[in-house]
């Protein structure tokens, strides 16, 4: 955590077990969060795309509308999984890797309390 983040009384930090992270759960978890956060920001880009082009006038038939879609979603994606995006990703991640935690069955060798 950073030095402002430390200040910060909204920046959530989730403390589990370093090995959590390390679990199948917990990578397809981050994986999941990365993908939503680059979907999500596709949206957002292809939605200002729109309306600069509705305010601008030029919203005209356009034969390579998909491609330019295609562009759009491809580039978030490098942005947000491959170069770690705006972090949206991150604090879902830390907030839902408690109840990968919370779910994982004690290790061999730990006490487990009698029913």
């Amino acid at each position: 955590m950073n030095t402002i983040q430390s200040h910060n009384f909204r920046v959530h930090r989730s403390e589990v077990p370093p090995e959590v992270h390390q679990t199948r759960d917990a990578r397809r978890l981050k994986e999941a969060t990365q993908q939503f956060e680059s979907i999500l920001w596709a949206q957002i880009w292809k939605k200002m795309k729109s309306n600069a082009r509705a305010i601008s006038g030029s919203d005209r038939e356009r034969p390579w509308r998909q491609m330019e879609e295609l562009a759009v979603s491809m580039a978030t994606e490098e942005l947000t999984i491959k170069g770690g995006g705006a972090g949206l990703w991150k604090m879902l991640y830390d907030q839902m890797i408690v109840n990968v935690a919370a779910g994982m069955k004690p290790q061999a060798g730990e006490d487990v309390a009698d029913e």
